[in-house]
């Protein structure tokens, strides 16, 4: 456990095991999708499912939160992500309350790579919301209008929750290995550091600070987020604005 000054004074360091147990944290996915790099975090493999060492996944998870401590205090942007079913509406309540960007539907291919895509995207649904708003689609006959409101119906559904996202995030949550890969694989290549959930059945290596613990589990992946939560809630910028 860390312990050090400057490591994050929240729940997780001062409880036992049990609630990680009783959330489901231990319970790995079956043992024939076993991913070889997960090997040192499974305590027993013999059974049907592995069973994943509670006290390595409370180490790291105390590492991915001063991780992401230390990126909020400077002021920096953390970009949730989780699309499988356990993760979505916990996702979007934790980044919400952090006011952070994120992802729970489909990723789009390119949110991160081709960012400035993707933010031409944010623009236009912001646009199009704009001119609703202000009357301006008085102007287009009813057509038209139901047209242009089907294109926002669906620009929400994918980028309501990147709209503050008005440039590469500084760190990306992965709350499932297995289900948001292609979103850890996208930060690598842009270098942008990512923490989040590794199950037995992930690669660990696409992770700069990995988690293992279930993530198909409500409760196990709410504990792990709802711990991130009471971490970064109070926590405040300490970046000094720049003159310019």
């Amino acid at each position: 456990m860390i312990t050090n000054k400057n490591s994050v004074k929240n729940n997780i360091l001062e409880s036992d095991l049990e609630n990680m147990a009783s959330s489901g944290v231990h319970l790995g996915s079956l043992r024939h999708y076993s991913h070889p790099k997960m090997k040192p975090y499974v305590w027993s493999g013999k059974n049907v499912f592995q069973i994943i060492d509670l006290q390595k996944s409370k180490k790291m998870l105390v590492e991915a939160i001063n991780f992401l401590t230390s990126v909020k205090k400077k002021g920096g942007m953390i970009l949730f992500v989780g699309t499988g079913l356990a993760a979505k509406d916990i996702v979007k309540n934790v980044a919400e309350e952090l006011n952070m960007p994120y992802v729970v539907e489909r990723w789009l291919g390119g949110t991160l790579t081709n960012f400035p895509t993707i933010s031409r995207r944010i623009d236009y649904l912001k646009n199009l919301e704009n001119q609703k708003q202000s009357g301006e689609f008085e102007k287009y006959t009813k057509y038209e209008v139901s047209k242009l409101e089907e294109k926002i119906i669906k620009l929400k559904k994918y980028l309501s929750g990147l709209l503050n996202l008005n440039r590469l995030p500084d760190a990306v949550w992965v709350s499932s290995g297995n289900y948001d890969k292609i979103a850890a694989v996208e930060a690598i290549k842009k270098s942008i550091p990512v923490a989040g959930i590794v199950n037995t059945n992930s690669d660990p290596a696409l992770f700069n600070y990995p988690i293992p613990a279930n993530d198909t589990a409500l409760n196990s992946v709410s504990f792990i987020l709802n711990s991130v939560k009471d971490a970064l809630i109070n926590v405040k910028s300490e970046t000094i604005p720049s003159d310019k």
